[in-house]
């Protein structure tokens, strides 16, 4: 049975200037011209220490040390720049590769819990993105422009922000997925009437009547809050879907803006179709803000969600 690697995601340490030249050195020190000249140099001081000191070991060793020193020298100082650009290339590829797969994570998760919306729209979301990644990465192979990375960046943070909506609506649905609101319902109504009954009976004593509306009234406050709990929930969930739709329609509506530009920078270049994404990114957190607000205050009111 064949294990999925998980990809990890690139932190923000990972581009910083100081690791970017730590690998930089170590590719350098490590490239094969490097390593292999390094080796001769040393397995000829070998051979010249341990058997015999002769001119053949002796030019193998001056001429294999000078030459690593010349490969380090050349792949670190000449070639520095452009090993840096190809270490970021790898980790914003790696980065996109970790975004995708938690689409794919979160698409299984829904399934998998039952939660077919929240599937659908992780699926939806993630064609929207790929498509408009997929675009502006053909776009920047063929002609490098800053416009294009932009959009890039922009399409990422949207997608990532999309899927952290439908991590929080997963646990919305799980947290009232075991709440049947008609049963609820019913069981009050039942109760009401059972209570009404209580209140007209003249036959019992007023102490039993009095323990009897007590027991009654507080089985209805509590399933009275689950509901208004649940409802809450039910609320905040479809607004966090509704969020993730507005993100998939403006990656959407981005990428039918932007795919007949290839060629046309200026146009490409106007405010209107990256605010557009910046908007909607914007207008996400501040809904995801609100939202966090929401279940600091709400924590300790989920146990009415599972109480039987």
């Amino acid at each position: 049975m064949s294990i999925k690697k998980k990809i990890a995601q690139p932190t923000a340490g990972d581009f910083s200037r100081a690791e970017i030249k730590k690998k930089v050195l170590a590719e350098s020190i490590q490239h094969p011209t490097t390593l292999y000249s390094a080796a001769i140099a040393v397995l000829s001081g070998i051979y010249m220490a341990v058997v015999s000191f002769d001119q053949t070991a002796f030019a193998l060793a001056l001429g294999g040390g000078l030459f690593s020193l010349a490969s380090w020298v050349y792949h670190y100082f000449v070639r520095g720049e452009k090993i840096a650009e190809n270490h970021v290339k790898k980790l914003l590829a790696k980065r996109r590769k970790y975004k995708e797969q938690q689409g794919k994570d979160i698409e299984r998760r829904c399934w998998k819990t039952g939660f077919s919306e929240g599937a659908e729209a992780a699926k939806e979301l993630k064609e929207a993105y790929v498509r408009l990644d997929t675009f502006l990465k053909e776009k920047l192979e063929k002609r490098q422009t800053l416009t294009a990375q932009r959009f890039l960046t922009l399409a990422e943070e949207s997608y990532q922000q999309g899927i952290q909506f439908l991590n929080k609506a997963l646990s919305l649905h799980q947290a009232i997925a075991g709440i049947d609101e008609r049963k609820l319902n019913r069981e009050l109504r039942v109760w009401e009437k059972e209570l009404k009954s209580i209140e007209q009976n003249k036959k019992k004593g007023k102490d039993y009547k009095a323990i009897l509306t007590e027991a009654l009234q507080e089985k209805m406050r509590s399933h009275r809050r689950r509901l208004e709990l649940y409802a809450k929930r039910k609320g905040t969930l479809d607004q966090v879907l509704a969020q993730c739709e507005i993100l998939e329609a403006t990656l959407d509506s981005t990428y039918l803006e932007v795919v007949d530009l290839i060629e046309d920078e200026t146009i490409m270049q106007r405010k209107s179709v990256a605010s557009n994404l910046e908007k909607a990114v914007a207008a996400a957190r501040r809904v995801e803000d609100r939202l966090r607000g929401l279940e600091t205050e709400d924590a300790e009111d989920d146990q009415y969600l599972i109480k039987e």
